[in-house]
């Protein structure tokens, strides 16, 4: 029937879940197939597929199993509600932060490259314990990220977009960036988070001060970041352009930890996406609410 079906990658089909078209990674169904389709989840982070939303000619609803939700936008066609995994990679992606900070700051990334050659380089590293760090983004994972850090004895500072109890607002940056040893990226891409951090922003940053950037690449401006290295230091799971390629400066930049696009991905995420995503079916099929809407019809 028009519209009853559900779309979604093999590895991410929930068990038992009725009316399922499970796809591989870039084989669009038959437009007849593609005509019963209601219900769209793209695939993940290697191979995405915003772009299918059009050929689905009787969509409603299209559940993205990642946070951020920029790529599909120009794809969303008119009255099709799009949701996000809000509740999915909150605590993978605080893992990561949390766990570069302390590799950046220990050494341990230095280390692991002197094990290449049998070095034996003892050096004191940088401790949490009563470190500032100014979390910009006040969402899912930037509290998360709060938390954690908290743990270690650090003095974490959210920032949102605007102040609330235990929130600091954006126009209160030029006043807490100053006093940051670090400074973790948590925004969602918008038009007012794109490029956000410029030149003037990196200035208000103390030296040897760590810039973190679990959002997406292009929040930061890459040469004026290169600008600044090596007066501050950097940890970066998202860059700009991404993917980086080979013999782009970031890749020799002194004091800068690379991963790539990691943050959200462990083993936890397709048992999460999986439950996240029957819940959001069996919502539908019933006229329930939804979860996690970011652009409503």
């Amino acid at each position: 029937m028009p519209g009853e079906a559900v779309l979604v990658p093999d590895f991410l089909a929930p068990e038992g879940l009725a009316d399922c078209v499970r796809y591989r990674s870039g084989e669009l169904p038959d437009e007849a197939t593609c005509s019963t389709v209601g219900f769209f989840v793209p695939d993940y982070i290697d191979a995405p597929n915003p772009e299918w939303m059009p050929e689905l000619a009787n969509l409603e609803v299209v559940q993205l199993p990642t946070v951020g939700f920029d790529s599909a936008l120009p794809y969303l066609p008119v009255g099709v509600t799009l949701c996000n995994a809000a509740g999915v990679h909150e605590q993978s992606t605080a893992e990561l932060a949390v766990g570069s900070i302390i590799a950046r700051w220990r050494g341990i990334d230095r280390a692991a490259r002197d094990m290449a050659t049998g070095r034996w380089d003892h050096r004191r590293g940088r401790s949490l314990q009563e470190a500032t760090a100014v979390i910009v983004g006040a969402g899912g994972v930037g509290t998360r990220i709060a938390t954690a850090l908290a743990a270690f004895g650090c003095r974490p500072r959210l920032v949102g977009r605007t102040a609330r109890d235990g929130v600091l607002g954006a126009a209160q940056l030029p006043t807490v960036l100053p006093e940051a040893d670090i400074v973790v990226l948590a925004v969602p891409l918008t038009p007012d988070t794109e490029r956000m951090v410029d030149r003037e922003f990196l200035s208000m940053l103390r030296d040897g001060a760590l810039l973190v950037n679990v959002a997406r690449g292009s929040v930061i401006v890459t040469e004026d970041l290169l600008a600044e290295i090596p007066r501050i230091e950097a940890v970066l799971d998202v860059v700009d352009p991404e993917p980086l390629p080979p013999g782009h400066p970031l890749w020799s930049a002194p004091g800068v930890l690379i991963t790539p696009h990691i943050g959200g991905d462990t083993d936890a995420f397709p048992r999460l996406a999986r439950e996240l995503i029957g819940a959001q079916v069996q919502r539908w099929r019933r006229g329930e609410p939804l979860r996690n809407i970011v652009r409503a019809p």
